[in-house]
């Protein structure tokens, strides 16, 4: 037997029996402490899933990383890295394939099985998250006989998918090829949105001997993402519809924020109208006509205490299946993937396997994606045609992203068996080498030329070069959101009425080069005691990095060169791209031990008992912080005590699990913890817009540190109960405290808020904020953040329930080959808002002893299938699933405030998440 792989074909139904993820060779999950949750193909197949967005609906303890209530707006999960999930409430966006960091994303097309590892047990399956790490397994080719499949699966959105498996057995029990392919071109149910993908992916296997396999295989995969956003339009309308629907007389308001409405010529101003005034703006509209849209009004956030709301919260009649910004949250990926597994039985205990993965992956990410939902508000004596009109508008901006991996591994496994006394051994020994070249470049739409236009002294840097792309939307024909602006995005600009727009890269965001280079030695002791009563695991691992970081100036470091970034008569553009910024030197080292011991106590055949200590250290992070420094690492650690049982002579397994789970330095965007260093940036643009001296915008990453502890229990029960009874429970509870939030933001803010608070208040930035209303933004940002130390990470639920369940008919029965299960889906309604009040000096605080809680959800999915022979080695199968079957819409709250600071108050969600209604799709399959 192959130690170093695991065959699915050992699986039954929706039960996995084995695993490589806790000693790194095959061994029997009933044998292994590390809490596990496995998805097998039966599984897989039954509930329809295509990627891992998919399957974090239904694995335990896990959520989308979705969850929050602002969570970049969506980004994180629809853009940036698909990845991206919550496990035990810690986000982690490690997945490895095959075990071998490769920048992979999981499609079920090639796919055989996942893993989901939680805690941070790095030391056995790749470096990791402290909440736990996921691994995917691709098919190889069976040897023993052919195999051909061919699916087409669609939609009631129109949604089309095409793939293959073909198993091709060239010497029989030696050697032989496996395909698998697939097209797809899927619609969602928010629109418009949409990915077009194909990929191939071809595998051989050779057995020269009984004692040797050689595996290689090479995948070519490309993707076009534009996903919709989990948000709703904030609303910059109803305060203007409010206010009467004044029309702005003047074509350039006159000072500051004052305008003239309706005619009139006394002077108001804008806020009490409704409105703000745009700075420097320059745009191109939906007439395809440039316009100089500097010092013109439009409409206003509606607030309620000073916390912005969407159209949901405030009612405005916007349709929820719509995404406002259009299909401009790409992410554009090509892969590049290739591997190569020798295994070798050296003699009847020891077993050797060298394996070596290549992954290229270039990826291209539009963030072009505004969510509010404005208003033109200028009727300049009946002179606009737009007047009254509601638009969203954009500002272009993409990265280009490229990794280049490269992943050695060369693993041990020896058997040693010692007696009844001294007991059975297994130790596995792994020495693993991984190299990742990586750089990011960006590109924002600015002005190149324009009658009048005069650059500012800060070059592209300053936010009155930026260009914008404005939708007028029409009701009336179905026109509620930007353009599709992919062609822009691969374009080098336009020039339209002798105005002039072309990309210039931002120096302090997305403009890097680096290289990680990481060794590992790991161990692990796997030992029997008692006649296997006892099984205990130790493992050690110490990994070393070497990071390099290319010399660019989004880098605080001294540079070594001047890589001629795009700026007024810099030099050299052609060799602008960071990929040519030679390295600093010397490298930034880390080093560091994860540990894991592990206990399994089989009481009886049908009880068992489980302790589980692990550790990790996670080493640097891909995440900057807000002076452009990357992370430091983060420690994690996990205690997990946990009872078994296997009932119904093994057809019903039960696991509960009882952990405490931390990590110090925890990484997370800000946003998610509603960190004010967006406003604070936001606050030093404005500044530098408007000249003032002493202010850089220097500013770079979102990304801050906190301490989290997370507890809970986690109840698994997987069992084929009888012949025609397949189901699996997960049910958990989960509370997730953090502390110490962004200290170096909290420490910026302290010393920077007063220089900003001296300023004038009534400075006016390009989109027309004020000085004042971004200051109050911080401060409320402030109070938010406060608000989330030593409390739940909201808005996650407390408690989620998921439930598979499927009846499969049999002989006697006439409707032998006809399935029908479905799925039952329960979250507990979780804390999305703290009373907000001040202080007796006048600072707003959040109250965390007064909260609000937002909505249980409930979905139910349905899926029914049939399959039966129609020549003698022809399958044919059909199903039918129904995702979310009563078809429950209704938007998800997932931030509230009080109204008012007084006893009569009202809670009042502000911010909602939009949820999918009922989509049907059928696959339909042949296979021989």
């Amino acid at each position: 037997m192959d130690r170093f792989v695991v065959s699915t074909e050992k699986d039954t139904g929706y039960i996995a029996n084995s695993t490589l993820g806790g000693t790194r060779t095959n061994t029997a999950l009933k044998d292994l402490a590390n809490p596990l949750d496995i998805f097998t193909p039966e599984l897989m197949s039954d509930l329809g899933v295509q990627d891992i967005q998919d399957l974090t609906a239904f694995a335990n303890g896990v959520e989308t990383n979705a969850n929050g209530d602002h969570n970049s707006d969506g980004q994180e999960r629809e853009v940036w890295n698909y990845n991206y999930m919550q496990i035990r409430g810690f986000k982690v966006g490690t997945l490895t394939r095959n075990f071998m960091a490769l920048n992979a994303q999981f499609e079920a097309y090639n796919s055989e099985r996942v893993e989901f590892s939680k805690g941070p047990n790095a030391i056995l399956s790749g470096i990791g998250d402290p909440g736990g790490s996921v691994n995917y397994g691709t098919k190889t080719p069976k040897l023993h006989r052919s195999a051909y499949s061919f699916a087409y699966r669609t939609d009631d959105l129109g949604s089309q998918r095409l793939s293959m498996d073909v198993n091709q057995v060239l010497i029989k029990n030696k050697l032989g090829l496996r395909l698998n392919a697939m097209w797809e071109d899927e619609d969602f149910y928010r629109h418009p949105a949409y990915e077009k993908q194909n990929a191939w992916h071809l595998t051989a296997q050779y057995r020269p001997t009984r004692k040797t396999v050689i595996d290689v295989g090479h995948e070519r995969r490309r993707s076009d993402r534009a996903s919709p956003r989990g948000v709703f339009p904030t609303d910059l309308v109803s305060q203007w519809v409010a206010a009467g629907r004044p029309g702005v007389t003047t074509a350039i308001p006159a000072s500051g924020n004052n305008i003239m409405v309706n005619g009139g010529t006394t002077t108001v101003t804008a806020a009490s109208q409704g409105m703000a005034i745009w700075g420097t703006t320059w745009l191109l509209d939906s007439d395809g006509v440039v316009r100089n849209g500097t010092r013109t009004a439009h409409g206003v956030a509606l607030p309620v205490n000073a916390s912005n709301r969407d159209t949901v919260s405030s009612g405005y009649d916007y349709p929820r299946d719509v995404v406002i910004s259009g299909p401009n949250g790409i992410n554009d990926s090509d892969w590049d993937i290739t591997e190569l597994r020798v295994s070798q039985v050296i003699t009847k205990n020891l077993q050797v396997e060298l394996a070596y993965g290549h992954s290229k992956n270039h990826v291209r990410q539009g963030n072009s994606a505004n969510r509010n939902l404005d208003i033109d508000t200028n009727n300049w004596a009946g002179e606009n045609a737009h007047f009254g009109q509601m638009y969203v508008q954009t500002q272009p901006f993409w990265i280009d992203r490229e990794f280049k991996i490269d992943h050695f591994r060369a693993s041990a496994s020896y058997e040693l068996d010692l007696g009844k006394w001294f007991g059975k051994h297994q130790l596995a020994a792994v020495i693993e080498n991984n190299e990742n070249e990586e750089w990011e470049n960006n590109g924002r739409l600015v002005v190149g030329s324009a009658p009048g236009f005069v650059m500012p002294a800060t070059g592209y840097q300053n936010t009155a070069t930026y260009f914008w792309i404005r939708d007028y939307m029409d009701p009336a024909s179905g026109r509620w959101s930007q353009r599709d602006l992919r062609d822009l995005y691969y374009s080098d600009g336009f020039t339209i009425d002798g105005v002039t727009a072309k990309y210039a890269a931002r120096d302090s965001y997305a403009f890097y080069r680096k290289r990680t280079e990481r060794d590992t030695v790991l161990g692990v002791l796997q030992s029997r005691w008692f006649g296997d009563r006892v099984i205990t695991t130790i493992g050690i691992r110490k990994d070393w990095e070497k990071l390099y970081v290319g010399a660019t100036y989004q880098n605080t470091d001294p540079l070594v060169a001047d890589v001629g970034i795009f700026r007024p008569g810099a030099s050299n553009i052609g060799q602008s791209h960071p990929r040519f910024a030679p390295y600093l030197t010397p490298p930034t080292r880390n080093s560091g031990y994860s540990r894991n011991y592990g206990v399994v106590v089989h009481v009886t055949d049908w009880l068992s008992f489980t302790g589980n200590y692990t550790t990790n250290m996670s080493l640097s992070s891909e995440s900057r912080d807000m002076y452009g420094k990357y992370l430091s690492p983060a420690d994690g650690e996990s205690m997990d005590f946990g009872v078994r049982l296997n009932l119904l002579d093994n057809r019903l397994h039960l696991n509960f699990v009882k952990y405490e789970t931390s990590q110090i330095g925890y990484p997370t965007n800000g946003s998610n913890v509603n960190s004010p260093f967006s406003n604070m940036k936001e606050i030093e643009e404005l500044l530098v817009y408007n000249n003032i001296p002493g202010f850089t915008d220097s500013l770079v990453g979102v990304f801050t540190t906190t301490e989290r502890v997370a507890k809970g229990e986690e109840l698994t029960i997987v069992g084929n109960i009888t012949r025609n009874w397949t189901m699996r429970l997960a049910a958990s509870r989960s509370v997730n405290v953090q502390s110490n939030i962004a200290p170096d933001v909290r420490a910026y803010y302290a010393a920077h808020m007063p220089l900003y608070k001296a300023q004038n208040p009534a400075l006016v930035a390009s989109n027309g904020d004020t000085l004042a209303t971004r200051i109050s933004e911080a401060e409320n940002s402030f109070a938010l953040m406060n608000a989330r130390e030593g409390t739940e990470n909201w808005p996650s639920s407390e408690y989620n329930v998921r439930l598979t369940a499927k009846y499969s008919f049999s002989r006697p029965s006439f409707l032998k080959g006809l399935s029908i299960g479905g799925n039952i889906r329960w979250a507990s309604a979780p804390v999305i808002g703290y009373y907000k009040t001040t202080d007796s000096a006048g600072t707003a605080y959040r109250d965390t002893s007064r909260a609000c809680k937002g909505d249980e959800t409930y979905f139910t999915d349905l899926f029914v299938s049939y399959q039966r022979k129609i020549a003698r080695n022809l399958l044919w199968k059909i199903q039918i699933n129904i995702n979310n079957l009563l078809d429950d819409d209704d938007p998800y709250p997932t931030a509230a405030v009080n109204d008012k600071d007084a006893p009569d108050f009202k809670w009042v969600a502000y911010r909602y998440r939009p949820i999918d209604g009922r989509v049907v799709s059928l696959t339909t399959s042949v296979s021989f």
